[in-house]
């Protein structure tokens, strides 16, 4: 009982710092999912993705709901690029033609589309999210 105790604690705790790192240095990509959702497999339940940063591809599950091919915005920390989350508030299809991603991520203000870092933070930080509650219109 402690033992569960003390490794949810230190999964809570771990989980904020990543939140915290990926909040202090931002950068933004696109992904793509290279899978339709799915039952719990050896990732977990949702869809896989992918996204792409300085040559290197890091591959996900994250439980969204987008099919595969599909195309969304990724926020990373630019220093651990493994640790990301998916903006999936922002819709980007009608951005996606003839867009160039630089290879190491926008920086915020680089981004050729409209996004707000307040909503951004906010999305990030809950728990419990609820992404049409966030949908800039």
């Amino acid at each position: 009982m402690i033992l569960t105790l003390g490794l949810i604690i230190f999964w809570l705790i771990s989980a904020n710092l990543g939140i915290n790192d990926l909040l202090k240095r931002p950068k933004y990509t696109v992904g793509e999912a290279i899978s339709d959702w799915h039952h719990k497999n050896n990732n977990g339940v949702g869809i896989d993705y992918k996204y792409h940063v300085n040559g290197i591809n890091y591959s996900k599950t994250a439980n969204v709901s987008y099919q595969k091919g599909d195309q969304f915005l990724i926020i990373f920390d630019s220093i651990k690029s493994d640790n990301s989350t998916i903006l999936d508030i922002y819709s980007i299809e009608n951005y996606l033609i003839d867009l160039k991603i630089p290879e190491n991520g926008w920086k915020y203000q680089d981004i050729p589309f409209n996004i707000d870092s307040n909503t951004i933070k906010k999305y990030v930080q809950d728990w419990n999210v609820e992404p049409f509650e966030y949908i800039q219109k």
